[in-house]
């Protein structure tokens, strides 16, 4: 471990194990990390250290900020049930109800319920765009809407690595006037205090961290194997962490499937705030993490992986603990935020040390914390 390794801030004694567990992360690959952990609401466990760059010069504090890359789903499916709940949105309206562009090439039909799930059959923009067409919020959502599907709507699962975030934030956008980034600052994260942003203000960009590749190889190879995995290809581009994703033009952007920037603080926040009332009433609660997919294989993972509506269930893909109810997402490299409705609990990882199976380290801090109930 780091001789200079400094990990701050507090946890019940009830959990110490999760605090040495967190710990030892930095035995292994951890650079800078955080957890934040609820119970009830209540703060058990808040804890960060490390640094936010690879050369180990700017400590990871309190307030940092890091990318969470697909955890941010999670939160804009918040969104999402919020807007249902105050009757602006409906799952089982057509998605042209509220964008009627998006009504072109055999997609009048498709409903908001399908979209949010990933069975729009929109997996990516073809032809291929480049990194700096997703900083177009116009290009890329009059491309999808007049852009056919892969498969028919309804019928299959596959998963809307980034294109999912402009499909579902038009939405918001036609029904609220606001971007999906504005709307979250100014109806979700804002009104709980969350650092939970998509898109940041040129002022928040000197708290992010730096994002630093599996091993440190930076090899675009494997970046393409995180991003990219085994089934039905995508034609995304490639968002490599040490040059696309750590540039100003990208943290300013809105691309709200892959580009979120959080505190694990925010980000469980966020999720406690769903379990008690504060988002959403507990109907829309019931509603929006119903499992969707009864054990379908997605067609882009070609693994199967519990689906709710916009939120991913506990599953072998993305591990929440033991209960069966558990909903949130996790990010490429690590990420993780979700709750847990039969315990109470509200939990956020953030790393800025991606990892291929970033997995690896979340169950660890997953299980000593489940251990300690």
């Amino acid at each position: 471990m780091r001789q200079t390794l400094n990990i701050q801030g507090y946890y019940d004694p009830r959990f110490e194990a999760v605090a040495k567990e967190f710990r030892a992360l930095w035995q292994d690959i951890e650079i800078g990390a955080a957890l934040h952990i609820t119970l009830d609401g209540e703060r058990v466990v808040d804890l960060w250290g490390g640094f936010q760059d690879p050369n180990n010069l700017k400590t990871w504090r309190r307030e940092t900020l890091v990318n969470v890359y697909s955890t941010t789903k999670g939160i804009l499916a918040l969104a999402v049930a919020q807007l249902v709940d105050r009757g602006l949105l409906d799952y089982n309206r057509p998605v042209s109800h509220y964008w009627p562009e998006f009504g072109a090439e055999q997609k009048f039909d498709i409903t908001l319920d399908q979209l949010v799930s990933h069975q729009a059959g929109l997996i990516d923009c073809r032809p291929a765009i480049k990194v700096t067409d997703l900083y177009n919020w116009q290009k890329i959502t009059t491309k999808l809407a007049a852009q056919r599907p892969l498969w028919r709507p309804g019928t299959a699962f596959g998963y809307h690595a980034i294109t999912w975030g402009y499909l579902v934030g038009e939405v918001i956008r036609r029904v609220t006037g606001e971007s999906p980034g504005g709307y979250l600052r100014l109806q979700v994260s804002g009104p709980l205090k969350a650092d939970v942003f998509v898109g940041l203000e040129k002022s928040d960009l000197i708290r992010c961290a730096t994002l630093i590749g599996p091993n440190r190889a930076r090899k675009p190879l494997v970046t393409k194997e995180l991003t990219n995995p085994a089934g039905l290809k995508s034609s995304d581009p490639v968002i490599t962490p040490y040059k696309d994703a750590c540039s100003e033009a990208f943290r300013r952007a809105e691309i709200p499937a892959t580009n979120g920037h959080a505190s694990a603080k925010g980000l469980a926040r966020c999720y406690a705030a769903a379990l008690d009332g504060s988002v959403f009433n507990a109907e829309i609660l019931t509603v929006s993490t119903t499992e969707l997919t009864q054990g379908q294989e997605d067609l882009v993972l070609g693994k199967p992986i519990r689906r709710a509506r916009g939120f991913i269930l506990n599953c072998d893909a993305c591990y929440f603990g033991p209960s069966h109810r558990a909903f949130g997402h996790s990010g490429t490299g690590g990420s993780i935020a979700f709750a847990d409705p039969e315990n109470g609990v509200g939990f956020a990882y953030v790393m800025n040390q991606l990892h291929v199976d970033g997995s690896v380290r979340s169950r660890r801090l997953i299980d000593s914390f489940y251990e300690c109930l």
